[in-house]
């Protein structure tokens, strides 16, 4: 099972490369960093929502590949926490993270959703 956690994070890792290079080339340096904190880590957590209630995630390999995988990977709590020490917790850091309950949970719903529409047939 760790080779799933470790393919995931891979990916996510990767994935979260990308999109914080792409997000660098259009907009200016230290605004960039910001951005591409709050994009990633709220698609993360849109993301791990839906993956603790769809269908398809609830095998066991399934979890571990792409919730506790790729999507650990994905996400950039660790540079948070930086962030918060080295700048103390700004209004932007704190709604990024209450948005970032916020979006975990309608994820969660949707998944909720899509879950007893299957049940349901």
């Amino acid at each position: 099972m760790a080779g799933y956690v470790f393919l995931g994070g891979a990916l996510g890792s990767m994935l979260r490369y990308m999109l914080a290079e792409l997000i660098a080339i259009n907009v200016e340096f230290p605004t960039s960093e910001l951005i591409a904190l709050a994009v990633i880590n709220l698609l993360g957590s849109y993301f791990l929502g839906l993956t603790a209630r769809l269908p398809y995630f609830q095998t066991l390999w399934c979890k571990w590949l792409w919730a506790y995988g790729f999507a650990g990977g994905f996400t950039t709590m660790s540079a948070v926490t930086l962030f918060v020490d080295i700048n103390g917790l700004s209004w932007e850091i704190f709604a990024m993270l209450l948005a970032g309950v916020a979006t975990y949970g309608v994820g969660w719903h949707q998944g909720r959703r899509v879950q007893q529409r299957a049940d349901a047939k």
